[in-house]
């Protein structure tokens, strides 16, 4: 097999391996830690569920989520040597990576303060923090290959301020006396209510943002380390389009007819690369891939 497409395949499965990993590792964190809680509740003769009014929940079941959607595409991408997930994923995962990053900030330099047995005990511990450690990683090393938008940004705290606000509206507006949520957090006491409205949100953008940005120039560092590792800058188009065609032939042939797998994101990359057309790519893809699914029909 000529270089470019071995060391593509090869990433593709190194990727794909890395992602099974961190996620599985995610999700059983995160049931471990939510469950644990969740039986702890009941003990105490409480409503189960109950544990879901701590945002600390809400966040790591967000992530616990995201990393177990993830899985079978990491699974698929292991037996057929590519590894992609839909982009509303990504996003849902970032959202994740935001709440939980998020809660270990607020943990460690608000709650720690007021309660350290709250922000560190049991398992608050796994939750507050080895949990979003755990997801601060894997996110980085997940290769998705999705660069987020100003708009993604936003869209990642809404968890947080969909939160927010029924949290105030169960503590201050409804109030514990009148069937609403105890104040969990303390905001009354120790914060104002109108602070934590407009400052928590805020916090929770340059939170997103700076993640976004981290993201964005590692996503766009190892495209380029790709791309450079492929090929010479002087290298003849024929060379990129055997290549490329030889790449068509090995997905068709451990690809399923009925789900055909497209490089269309590496195939715009290494078009732009080397001044070429993505159609042009895209064509002797598109020949190879159908070469080696009539040559696998005629081998039934």
């Amino acid at each position: 097999m000529p270089g470019g497409q071995k060391y593509i395949i090869a990433l593709s499965k190194t990727r794909s391996i890395t992602a099974l990993i961190a996620c599985i590792i995610i999700t059983l964190l995160s049931v471990y830690a939510i469950a644990g809680g969740m039986v702890l509740y009941a003990m105490d003769d409480l409503p189960a569920a109950l544990i879901f009014q701590w945002f600390t929940t809400v966040s790591n079941a967000i992530t616990c989520l995201s990393a177990f959607m993830i899985i079978p595409f990491a699974v698929e991408g292991i037996r057929k040597k590519h590894f992609a997930f839909p982009n509303w994923i990504s996003v849902f995962l970032y959202s994740g990576m935001v709440c939980t990053t998020l809660t270990m900030v607020c943990t460690i330099f608000f709650i720690s303060w007021v309660d350290p047995e709250l922000a560190f005990g049991g398992y608050n511990l796994y939750l507050h923090f080895v949990c979003p450690i755990a997801v601060i990683i894997a996110f980085f090393m997940v290769e998705s290959g999705y660069l987020y938008t100003k708009a993604d940004a936003f869209k990642a705290v809404i968890p947080i301020v969909i939160y927010l606000v029924v949290y105030l509206l169960e503590v201050v507006i409804i109030g514990e006396d009148n069937g609403g949520w105890v104040d969990l957090y303390h905001i009354q006491d120790n914060i104002s209510v109108w602070v934590s409205l407009i400052c928590f949100p805020l916090i929770a953008l340059a939170v997103a943002f700076l993640i976004r940005f981290l993201s964005n120039k590692i996503t766009l560092k190892r495209r380029k380390k790709l791309l450079d590792n492929l090929w010479p800058e002087d290298v003849k188009p024929a060379k990129i389009n055997v290549e490329v065609f030889g790449l068509g032939r090995y997905m068709g042939k451990h690809s399923d007819p009925e789900c055909a797998d497209l490089y269309l994101d590496l195939i715009c990359s290494i078009a732009k690369q080397y001044n070429m057309k993505p159609e042009d790519l895209i064509r002797p893809y598109i020949k190879g891939y159908v070469d080696s699914l009539e040559e696998k029909n005629q081998q039934k």
